[in-house]
C-alpha cells in the first residue's frame, strides 16, 4: 500500500500539485484513519490534505480518478458498428486468416468482455516495463509493442491485404489501436506529464516560432527565460576562466607567507578588456514580429552580461528602444516596441540610414551589429552601400533571418545583397537557433 500511495503522490506532483514531504506524511496519517474501503471518503480526505487551491482541487480529482481507474478498454465498442454483423461469419473468416489470439480478442469485443482485454493489456504493459516511460516519443513505441503482444498486427495485415474486408473488422482494428493508445497515454500522463505542458513545450521547441499558437506563447516564454538564465551562468563561468590570465608569482608568494610557502591562495594577473557594445536592429513588421518577440526577450534576459546593449526597432523608420527595456518589464517593453515602430512598409535602406545618423559616430572595432529581419524591402532601393559602410566600422555583423536559404533572393528579398558584408547570415526561426546565436554573440563580445 505504501508503494501505491507513493505512486499516487508522484502522479499528483506531475499534475502540478505541490506536495511537500511533510504533506505526504500528513496524508499517510489521514490514510491510516480513513482506510481504503470508501473511495469517496478517501478522495475527499486526501484532497483536503494535499490540494490548496481551487485549481489544484480540480486537478486532484482528475488525477485521483485516473490513477485508480487506469484500465484499458474502458470505452465499449460502438454497437452501431457491430449490431448487425454476422458474428459467426466474421469469426470463421478470422480463424482461417489469423491466429487464435486475434479470434479470442475479437470475440471478447463482440461479447463485451472488456475486463479480459484490459487484463491482457496490463500483462503486456508489465512485461514491457511501461512504468519506465519517460518521453513523449516513447508513447508510439509502447503502443506498437502492446498491439503486437495482442496480435493486433495480424489484424492490420489482414485488413491491408484484403480489398473487401468487412467494415466491422476494419472498425475492430481501429478500436483495438485506439484503446491501446488511450491506455498508454493515460500511463504517460500519470507518470510523466499530467498537465500536458511538457509535451507542449517539446512540440514548441521543435516548431518554427511563427507557427506557435498565441495561447501557448506564455509557456514558451518561460522556456526562453530559463535557457537565457542558463546561458548567462555558463558564460560567466567561462569568462572567469578566460580573464584569469597567468599566475602572478609575487602576489601569490605574499598571500601565502602565513602558510609556510604552501600555495593555498593563488593570485592571477587579470586581463582587462574593454567591453563591447552590441547594437541590435529588429525588423518588427508583421512578417517577422513573432520571431522578433523571442529574440528581444532573450536579449532582455542577457542584459546582466551584455550591459552595453542598445536595441532598435524598425519597419519603415528606425528608433531606439533601449530606454523602454530598461524602464519597463519585458512584456510591456516588447509590446511597446512592436506597436510604436511596427507600422508602415519595411524599408531597410531607410532604417540603415537612420541608424547611421543616430549611432554612426559611436561605432568602432569593439562594436557588434546584429540585424534581425527577412530582408524583404518591398522593392525599394536596398542601398547595400550604406550597410557596407556600417559593417566596415564594427567588429562583426550578424544577420538573423526567419527564412531558409532557398527563399533568399526570391521576390522582394534583398538579403543576398547584404550578405557579403556580414560575418554570418543564419536562419533563426526556432528557439534553439536563438540560443545558438546568443552563445556566438557572447563569445564575440568577450
Amino acid at each position: 500500500m505504501d508503494a501505491t500511495f507513493a505512486l499516487l503522490v508522484n502522479a499528483l506532483r506531475n499534475a502540478d500539485i505541490r506536495v511537500s514531504t511533510a504533506e505526504t506524511l500528513d496524508a499517510f496519517a489521514v490514510l491510516s484513519h480513513v482506510g481504503i474501503r470508501d473511495k469517496t471518503l478517501l478522495r475527499d480526505a486526501l484532497e483536503l490534505t494535499l490540494a490548496k487551491t481551487l485549481d489544484e482541487k480540480k486537478r486532484f480529482d482528475e488525477t485521483f480518478d485516473r490513477f485508480f481507474e487506469q484500465l484499458a478498454f474502458r470505452v465499449p465498442a460502438k454497437r452501431a458498428m457491430l449490431g448487425d454483423v454476422d458474428r459467426e461469419s466474421i469469426l470463421e473468416t478470422l480463424r482461417t486468416k489469423t491466429s487464435n489470439d486475434v479470434v479470442d480478442a475479437v470475440e471478447s469485443v463482440l461479447d463485451d468482455d472488456r475486463d479480459r482485454l484490459a487484463m491482457l493489456v496490463q500483462e503486456a504493459a508489465s512485461r514491457l516495463n511501461l512504468g519506465n516511460i519517460r518521453t513523449l516519443r516513447e508513447k508510439s513505441y509502447y503502443v506498437d509493442r502492446i498491439a503486437d503482444a495482442l496480435s493486433v498486427s495480424e489484424l492490420d495485415d489482414y485488413v491491408g491485404s484484403t480489398e473487401n474486408a468487412d467494415p466491422a473488422v476494419r472498425y475492430l482494428r481501429q478500436y483495438f489501436r485506439q484503446q491501446i493508445h488511450d491506455y498508454v497515454d493515460a500511463q504517460y500522463r500519470l507518470r510523466v506529464d499530467a498537465t500536458g505542458k511538457r509535451a507542449l513545450l517539446a512540440a514548441a521547441l521543435d516548431s518554427n516560432l511563427d507557427q506557435i499558437p498565441l495561447e501557448y506563447q506564455h509557456e514558451v516564454r518561460r522556456v526562453v527565460e530559463k535557457l537565457a538564465d542558463k546561458l548567462v551562468r555558463d558564460h560567466r563561468r567561462r569568462l572567469r576562466k578566460a580573464t584569469r590570465g597567468v599566475l602572478d608569482i609575487k602576489k601569490t608568494l605574499r598571500r601565502n607567507v602565513a602558510y609556510d610557502g604552501t600555495m593555498f591562495d593563488l593570485r592571477w594577473r587579470r586581463h582587462k578588456r574593454e567591453k563591447s557594445t552590441v547594437y541590435v536592429l529588429c525588423d518588427v513588421s508583421s512578417s517577422v514580429a513573432r520571431v522578433a518577440r523571442f529574440l528581444l526577450l532573450f536579449l532582455y534576459e542577457l542584459t546582466d552580461v551584455l550591459p552595453n546593449l542598445r536595441a532598435f526597432s524598425f519597419s519603415s523608420r528606425l528608433g531606439e528602444v533601449t530606454d523602454i527595456f530598461r524602464s519597463k518589464p519585458s512584456d510591456e517593453a516588447i509590446e511597446d516596441a512592436l506597436f510604436v515602430w511596427g507600422k508602415g512598409n519595411t524599408d531597410y535602406a531607410r532604417a540603415f540610414m537612420d541608424f547611421r545618423e543616430l549611432c554612426g559616430k559611436d561605432l568602432n572595432n569593439r562594436a557588434v551589429l546584429v540585424v534581425l529581419g527577412d530582408g524583404r524591402n518591398n522593392y525599394y532601393d536596398a542601398r547595400p552601400d550604406v550597410f557596407k559602410e556600417l559593417s566596415k566600422r564594427v567588429k562583426q555583423v550578424f544577420w538573423l533571418t526567419p527564412e531558409t536559404p532557398d527563399s533568399w533572393g526570391e521576390g522582394d528579398s534583398e538579403i543576398r545583397r547584404y550578405a557579403p558584408h556580414c560575418f554570418r547570415v543564419v536562419t533563426c526561426n526556432r528557439i534553439e537557433h536563438i540560443e545558438r546565436f546568443a552563445e556566438s554573440l557572447l563569445t564575440a563580445t568577450r
